[in-house]
């Protein structure tokens, strides 16, 4: 096992889990990330100047080993605690430092992350199994490990046997987020404002520790919504969530200094595998994410940690 080989494919929440259980097990995989950094929805844009977090806006941590790898982020000094005035729920909520990104740069640290790195299929040969990237072929691999969203890693796993038939049965849906910055205090009381027709939630980003003092808020339209609206222009977009947003406020909105658009087509997941992971290939080829379990950050890192362990089972033999 010491000298085995392992390919990561998405370096979102669930493919760094993965990478950190096989590094403590003493392997060094290569985790593979089409984008331009790692982290998945766990995502932040700079929206002039002021850290927005877009994707998740918190975590929860209700079970090992979420539990325990969150711990050491606010030991780090990379997470803390959060509780927004307006929240319903008295469940400890969890968010990274700087921004939600700190978490899955906590998460990757050490790790070997080949960005801008797009795997079109995997191939099996005699020596291993080789990844097909954007540039080459890359490999051999003794096992891999594919952390996407269900849509994306179907095509790369639909030859590779019957366990993976289960990703086409999995059900996401896609989500709008707006992020805004203003000139001035938003008239709103509350800190989070959710589930109210089009809107799914409304959270003051400025309330968050390390967010800095300009006043900036991220509108999450509902699944309904975005279903309808994914492909409007981005001007109209911020329009419609500019006016929910306003809808909640006692006053005019402050003039605004920047606005962007973020889109997820595959982001909530609404019907899940219903298993911590999928498992082919006698352990050798794995598949996990959020999608396996539920709709949370916690859901994902469980489930890499899962097809880690299916990995290290299976080239111990």
């Amino acid at each position: 096992m010491k000298d085995a080989s392992i390919a990561i494919i998405g370096a979102g929440l669930a493919g760094l889990a993965a990478a950190r259980r096989l590094r403590a097990a003493g392997l060094d995989p290569i985790l593979f990330e089409a984008a331009g950094k790692s982290g998945g929805r766990l995502s932040s844009e700079e929206v002039a100047g002021v850290p927005v977090d877009a994707g998740a806006v918190y975590v929860t941590a209700r079970e090992e080993p979420f539990k325990s790898f969150m711990q050491e982020a606010v030991f780090a000094g990379k997470a803390t605690g959060w509780a927004p005035s307006g929240r319903e729920s008295d469940e400890p909520w969890l968010i990274g430092l700087p921004s939600m990104d700190g978490l899955t740069d906590f998460a990757g640290k050490g790790l070997d992350i080949r960005t801008h790195t797009a795997v079109e299929r995997i191939g099996r040969a005699s020596e291993g199994y080789l990844l097909q990237s954007n540039s080459a072929p890359i490999g051999p691999f003794d096992a891999v490990i594919v952390a996407l969203p269900a849509s994306a890693a179907e095509p790369l796993l639909h030859a590779h046997g019957k366990p993976f038939d289960r990703l086409s049965e999995v059900v996401m849906r896609p989500a709008i987020a707006g992020l805004f910055v203003f000139d001035g205090a938003v008239p709103i009381m509350a800190d989070w404002i959710s589930r109210r027709g089009d809107l799914s939630v409304a959270i003051r980003n400025s309330s968050k520790a390390g967010r800095g003092d300009t006043e900036s808020f991220v509108v999450h339209a509902s699944a309904g919504f975005s279903e309808a609206h994914f492909g409007a222009r981005e001007d109209e977009l911020s329009e419609r969530l500019l006016d929910l947003l306003a809808a909640e406020a006692d006053g005019p909105l402050p003039p605004l200094m920047a606005r962007k658009i973020r889109r997820w087509r595959q982001a909530l997941v609404a019907e899940p595998a219903g298993e911590p992971c999928l498992v082919g290939a006698k352990g050798r080829l794995v598949a996990c994410g959020d999608w396996c379990i539920a709709a949370r950050s916690e859901a994902a890192f469980i489930s890499g940690t899962a097809a880690a362990d299916a990995v290290l089972a299976s080239v111990a033999d």
